[in-house]
């Protein structure tokens, strides 16, 4: 062997060693980083121990209680608060991991917004939870977030505990609502426009009208008694007042004794459904707000039902309508039941929502209902007769007279003329080419004497008649 080939047999045997000291080591496996709560304490019982939520901004302070299993607000005499929000909230905070540590130097807080609400111009929120005895169970200062690197569905949020210098970076989602009207339960009620069988209007002045349509299916609604040259102006306007209990949202809640309605300023609207729900809506300007109270009943007399096919339409296919029928009587018995039951319950728990309470609702949810009939007809005038004279410029005429002055005609004053007799006119002498004498005799009707003209043959077949001719006499 040469040189040559005893290096290359030495290359081969150190590749072999490594790879069998490689191939013979146990396998062994990263261990995932573990996962610090921030708040080990919050579990399941810790946050059934909570009964007070206090959220502090530099702006605004707020307090979520508990009374009676519903959260409400401290601020709002509690008004019912989102449930949704408040549980976000609570599994927020217990869910948060950290991350990593980040500065414990109070100079470098506003940078990631983790300093003291009280500190100038501070952007942070502090968020403290407590029992029914008032202890605290947790607090802390939430600064910046950002979205989460390795995962986009959470947050990367900074925080820091109140009592405690040093700040972290942690993973997950904490919701939390800085400002009174974000935490109000923005929903009043939600009536379905389609399911609005009537609207008994009435205003102030005592004026009262009805809008219906006559089935489920039918889109557009009709005015009650509208006169016979009247007709529905905008259809829209009627569909839109049958939506006005569709997400019908409130911009405040006050208190039912703070704000009195008054009967001359005060619109009622009773809004009854095809199942037989009433939703009664009173409503009130006042200081350009729009104040609105609700009740809710159940009237079983306005329950639809679907009118019988007539006669022809069950002659054509009549035995199996008979067959049928113990199914269809058995699927209608099942469903007269339910609505009665399920209607009742849904106006108490309507009338248990809206006890005690006054809305302030946005005026575009009430405009509508303040207009009078006469606002939605419109009447066909019968046609103008048309002038005689058309495009005549009147410009100055109205300056004229309307009656023309007395006008006198003067007297002509005409001389006296008397006329000669006729018979006392002397004979005229004239003298005539023809003529063998003048006429010295004056003219007189007693010497007319009648002549007979020459007969002109007569033609056959016609009778014989004589023309006499009136001549003067010479």
């Amino acid at each position: 062997m040469n040189a040559k080939t005893l290096s290359f047999l030495a290359f081969l045997t150190i590749i072999v060693i490594i790879a069998a000291v490689v191939l013979t080591q146990p396998k062994t496996t990263t261990a995932p980083l573990e996962k610090t709560l921030f708040f080990p304490n919050l579990q399941t019982s810790a946050l059934n121990e909570v009964t007070e939520i206090n959220i502090t901004t530099q702006d605004e302070s707020l307090t979520l209680m508990l009374t009676d299993k519903q959260w409400g607000l401290k601020e709002k005499h509690h008004y019912p608060v989102a449930l949704e929000k408040v549980h976000n909230l609570l599994f927020g905070i217990a869910g948060l991991t950290i991350l990593e540590s980040k500065t414990s130097n109070p100079a470098l807080y506003s940078k990631i917004g983790v300093e003291a609400v009280t500190d100038e111009d501070a952007q942070s929120t502090l968020l403290t939870l407590k029992n029914a005895q008032g202890e605290t169970i947790a607090s802390v200062i939430i600064g910046n977030d950002r979205t989460a690197k390795i995962d986009s569905t959470r947050r990367e949020i900074y925080v820091r505990k109140q009592d405690d210098k040093l700040s972290w970076l942690t993973l997950g989602n904490l919701p939390v609502e800085k400002t009174v009207a974000d935490w109000l339960e923005e929903e009043i009620v939600d009536i379905d426009g389609d399911k609005v069988r009537q609207i008994s209007i009435t205003h102030p002045d005592g004026e009262n009208f009805l809008i219906s349509k006559a089935s489920p299916e039918n889109k557009d609604y009709q005015i009650a008694d509208l006169p016979d040259n009247a007709s529905i102006k905008s259809p829209y306007t009627l569909r839109s007042l049958a939506n006005t209990l569709s997400h019908l949202n409130l911009d405040d809640s006050i208190p039912a004794s703070d704000i009195k309605f008054a009967k001359q300023q005060t619109h009622r609207a009773v809004f009854t459904t095809f199942d037989g729900l009433e939703i009664t809506l009173f409503t009130m300007k006042k200081d350009d707000k729009h104040y609105a109270q609700l009740s809710a009943a159940y009237n079983p007399d306005m329950v639809w039902v679907e009118p019988p096919k007539s006669d022809e339409e069950g002659d054509d296919e009549e035995e199996p309508a008979e067959e049928a029928e113990p199914e269809i009587v058995a699927v209608q018995d099942e469903t007269d039941d339910e609505p009665e039951v399920d209607i009742k319950q849904q106006a108490e728990t309507l009338n248990a929502k809206f006890k005690g309470w006054v809305y302030e609702l946005a005026a575009y949810k009430v405009d509508d209902l303040e207009k009078k009939r006469n606002d939605l007809i419109e009447r066909e005038e019968p046609a103008e007769e048309k002038p005689i004279v058309e495009n005549i410029d009147i410009e100055g005429l109205e300056d004229l007279p309307l009656s023309m002055p007395q006008f006198n005609m003067p007297e002509f004053n005409m001389p006296e003329f008397n006329m000669p007799q006729l018979d006392s006119i002397p004979p005229k002498q004239f003298e005539e080419d023809d003529a063998e004498e003048a006429l010295s005799t004056p003219f007189s009707f007693s010497n007319v004497k009648v002549e007979k003209p020459e007969e002109l043959p007569t033609p056959v077949g016609t009778p014989t008649t004589t023309n006499e001719t009136m001549i003067p006499v010479p």
